[in-house]
């Protein structure tokens, strides 16, 4: 039984975990270290309570969002540094304007950025992503509004590539 068990978990791991990671890093704000390391306490928080849950791409994503909230939360009152981007984006091939794209993005604040993520990234509505963040949808929605504002002024100078809060970026 726990065989099996781990060979599932296994081959959920392989499958996904680039695709976790890439999301990881957007909403740790372009951290490789951090997006490994969300990744792999939410892949260890799955590891637990594997035959019990129903959606574990969900299970992971949320945990990865909990656990960066919670890690923010922590930090803020301590001196922040700067990011070191340096290091690439997993498998994030973004040339061109969607490289500025993706810059702009990550100098969002965490909040903004992880709604925009949430919800253009991964395709969620305002009340999933409300649930994944702990907050109101309205909170979610204020926040993507914020987001897209501060997107417009410091990344789309082109009138016809305006970014919509319905149309995806």
């Amino acid at each position: 039984m726990t065989h099996d068990r781990d060979a599932a978990f296994g081959e959920f791991v392989r499958s996904r975990q680039s695709s976790l990671l890439r999301f990881a890093w957007f909403v740790a704000g372009g951290s490789y270290a951090s997006a490994e390391d969300l990744v792999q306490e939410a892949l260890t928080r799955l590891y637990g309570r594997w035959r019990h849950v129903d959606d574990p791409e969900a299970y992971v994503r949320t945990a990865i969002v909990r656990l960066n909230v919670s890690a923010w939360r922590k930090v803020r009152r301590e001196i922040l540094t700067p990011v070191d981007r340096d290091q690439p984006a997993p498998q994030v091939d973004a040339r061109g304007e969607f490289a500025d794209l993706a810059a702009a993005v990550l100098d969002l604040p965490t909040r903004q950025r992880t709604a925009i993520v949430l919800r253009f990234w991964c395709d969620y509505d305002d009340r999933q992503a409300a649930v994944m963040l702990g907050c109101s949808p309205s909170t979610i929605r204020s926040n993507i509004h914020r987001a897209l504002a501060r997107l417009r002024e410091t990344w789309a100078t082109d009138a016809e590539f305006a970014i919509s809060p319905r149309g995806g970026m």
